[in-house]
């Protein structure tokens, strides 16, 4: 036997070792393709950002020209017509731009004694630390400002041929014709992004044909819907927030170009591009005119109005505008979105910021209908990638009591006529009992597991008392012997037992009284509990993975000694598994439910049906 040993792990291990191959090498593969593919978009960018600009172009200018078309312009008229709205809007901007911008570089040297003002002020305020060091290097600024303006005067002086000093002959490195090949180049870009907007409006829907057939034509139903998803949010959102930020940009520069501060224009356009931006970007739209209404003006009356204006303009963008006007995100979570626009930033640069948003969205859309990219569904959406009981289950199991406590208050809010006991507690029992069945789990940590569902189990029965009116009418006494009584009993484990204890909270202002065997009671003991107590009912709680196999033994004993009394089994199913419940019939339940609120139903149900004088036996 000795000598067949090596044969037969020579039989075993060549299969376990290719099946780590295998997952070894697709783990490779998709790093390797990913890889692959960002370098492809590093390297291939001067071909794809006019396309993705285009693309871009042509979903926020596609619903304009829908509505020429429907007007009477015709396809070819409503095109030229909006393209050349649209792109004479973005030239005569661009050159407003570009004039403001070259009158701030020849002003910035102006702006010098102010800026002594504010460092005076400065000193007057403090010394030492962090703001002196502040001061310092403003004031190097000033000094290298003076200093470019003194060697540009001494250049100029030089260059007038004055007789005392030589000319010297000054070697330009760089001349304008060296700048020709990037000028042409950004306007063959440009002219490209604009004959491609052309055609893509022009033959959208032979486009969208082609689209399909090569990419979805066995599946016309997955993308039809993925591109209807995709021209929805990209489309819906881009417009929204493009209109949005445009008013917000105009907002701003009027209120700019009212307090007097220089370039209106150019800081209310900037203020609307950088609002793309999550969070960050209206800080950096606003850190910049108010820098410059520092220095330009010698109070602080204006910088004051100035952060005003941005902190005012914001607010009531963020508190009233944007939820009236978004009425779809775009489906990305804000973590996510960060990242792809740092990422995207990084390797498109500018334009990359621009599309940061429709290229993830694109993204979303598409790993969200491809079974293969579900993952980057899971880490880019913004939708909630686990339940609430499974969220539930993942506080308690790491003793976070304070965040579970909050999750069943957020579920309370969501859905005020839930039953947290069967959407939450009861997964999480059966979860548990599975975990522990398949060596997921400890026994200390069942048990643990266990602890923190009491705990949960008071505190749900304190927040249920004080949310409940109180009663017009006595409240009647658990003990009365006069209630009809239910014996309630696990059919194995504790979860079985908190189970059942959740029964009896949701049971506490009912006229019935609820008995609850411990959960290591045997089946010997529940037939002497009933044969001394006589109840109306009993109810068996049945939690995989043993609680049915179990349920059906205890049924069969019950029903031989008590062949008239109610058995009312609560049989939890483990997944989307059916409850068995022909089984459990055969065995002489009387009912077989699958949730609390249903068995507080049968239960209420067989006691006030039941004749007062009915005992068991």
């Amino acid at each position: 036997m000795a000598l067949m040993q090596p044969d037969d792990d020579a039989r075993v291990t060549p299969a376990l070792d290719a099946e780590t191959r295998l997952r070894r090498l697709s783990t490779a593969a998709v790093f390797g393709g990913c890889v692959l593919i960002v370098a492809v978009l590093y390297w291939t960018q001067a071909v794809l950002i006019p396309i993705a600009l285009a693309i871009l172009l042509s979903f926020l200018l596609g619903p304009a020209v829908r509505g020429f078309e429907r007007v009477g312009f015709g396809r070819v008229g409503s095109v030229v017509v909006v393209v050349v709205l649209a792109f004479g809007l973005l030239a005569g901007v661009g050159f407003g731009l570009f004039t403001q911008i070259t009158r701030l570089a020849d002003d910035l040297p102006g702006y010098r004694s102010n800026i002594r003002a504010k460092v005076v002020d400065f000193q007057g305020a403090t010394s030492g630390g962090l703001i002196e060091n502040l001061q310092r290097a403003v004031e190097d600024v000033v000094t290298a400002i003076e200093r470019g303006e003194a060697q540009r005067a001494a250049r100029r002086g030089l260059a007038s041929g004055s007789k005392d000093q030589p000319v010297p002959v000054v070697m330009q490195s760089e001349s304008v014709l060296w700048q020709i090949p990037t000028l042409l180049e950004g306007l063959a870009s440009a002219g490209l992004v604009l004959v491609l907007v052309i055609f893509m409006l022009l033959d959208r829907r032979e486009l969208r044909d082609r689209l399909i057939r090569l990419i979805g034509y066995g599946r016309l139903a997955v993308t039809t819907r993925a591109f209807d998803e995709a021209a929805a949010r990209i489309g819906r959102y881009l417009i929204a927030q493009s209109l949005l930020n445009a008013g917000f940009g105009v907002v701003i520069g009027v209120g700019l170009y009212v307090l007097g501060v220089p370039y209106a224009l150019l800081w209310g356009f900037l203020a609307a591009v950088l609002r793309f931006i999550p969070y960050v970007g209206p800080l950096l739209g606003a850190a910049m005119p108010v820098a410059l209404a520092l220095a330009a003006f010698s109070g602080w009356s204006i910088p004051l109005q100035v952060m005003a204006l941005f902190a005012l303009c914001e607010l009531v963008v963020n508190a009233i505008v944007e939820p009236l006007v978004y009425g779809q995100s775009a489906g990305v979570s804000q973590v996510a979105l960060l990242a792809a626009i740092a990422f995207w930033t990084w390797l498109w640069g500018p334009i990359g910021l621009v599309l940061a948003t429709p290229l993830t969205v694109c993204v979303v859309v598409l790993s969200k209908n491809v079974p293969e990219l579900q993952f980057l569904y899971v880490l880019l959406a913004d939708e909630p990638v686990l339940e609430l009981d499974v969220r539930l289950y993942q506080r308690l199991l790491a003793a976070d009591d304070e965040e579970a406590l909050e999750l069943v208050a957020a579920y309370r809010r969501e859905r005020s006529d839930g039953d947290p006991h069967d959407d939450l507690l009861l997964p999480v029992l059966v979860r548990t009992g599975l975990d522990r069945a398949n060596a997921r789990l400890s026994a200390d940590e069942e048990q643990r597991m266990h602890r923190a569902a009491r705990r949960l189990l008071a505190t749900m029965a304190k927040e249920m008392a004080r949310n409940e009116p109180a009663p017009t009418e006595p409240s009647r006494d658990e003990d009365d012997a006069s209630l009809p009584l239910v014996i309630a009993c696990p059919a194995s484990g504790t979860g079985a037992s908190l189970a059942l204890r959740a029964l009896a909270q949701g049971l506490g202002r009912e006229p019935v009284r609820v008995e609850a065997l411990w959960s290591g009671a045997g089946s010997l003991d529940v037939l002497a509990s009933v044969e001394g107590s006589r109840p109306v009912a009993v109810c068996i709680a049945a939690l995989p993975p043993r609680g049915e196999v179990a349920a059906r033994y205890l049924c069969r004993r019950l029903r031989r000694q008590f062949p008239t009394l109610p058995l009312v089994v609560l049989a939890v199913s483990a997944g989307d598994e059916p409850t068995p419940v022909a089984p459990l019939i055969a065995a002489g339940a009387s009912a077989v439910v699958d949730s609390l609120g249903a068995a507080r139903a049968e239960i209420l149900s067989l006691v006030t049906s039941a004749p007062a004088e009915r005992l068991a036996g």
